[in-house]
């Protein structure tokens, strides 16, 4: 969690994703025991947020590059690291450096190898990417709801 001050010079008490998927792992440690799923869960989450962070770029309003970039990619172990890559590529340029998308990248860098799984297949990593995707949006919205901003 982080402090801080919101537009009314409260400090307001940040949930980060961190927290959440902290909490996730506990709670469903069987589907989160290889790193590769963990990684295509985390860079889909992070994606998401660099989706979202783009729209709303003060460098350049309302930017779907990124967004149109990752729908011509396959989602396969291989491509994940590339996403990563250009995810963070897109941070920088577009100045979307936020608590959030830090503790993503920071996320993303402990929790994921890319070595070769037997026991992943490409549809595997592929949901949990989507699923990574999915929970962001939840976990945001949570957030937004009980008067915390996350971004």
């Amino acid at each position: 969690m982080v402090f801080r001050r919101d537009k009314r010079d409260k400090d307001v008490i940040m949930k980060l994703f961190s927290d959440y998927f902290e909490e996730l792992l506990e709670k469903q440690s069987d589907y989160f025991k290889d790193d590769l799923i963990k990684g295509a869960y985390l860079i889909g989450a992070y994606s998401k947020s660099i989706i979202n962070s783009s729209f709303t770029s003060e460098v350049s309003k309302e930017n779907k590059t990124f967004e149109k970039w990752l729908s011509n990619q396959k989602i396969i172990a291989p491509n994940l690291k590339k996403i990563f890559n250009k995810a963070n590529e897109f941070e920088r340029k577009l100045k979307l450096g936020s608590a959030t998308n830090s503790d993503l990248s920071q996320l993303i860098t402990t929790h994921f190898c890319n070595e070769k799984s037997k026991s992943v297949s490409r549809y595997e990593i592929s949901f949990a990417f989507i699923r990574g995707m999915n929970d962001y949006v939840k976990f945001k919205k949570d957030n937004q709801r009980s008067g915390e901003n996350n971004e």
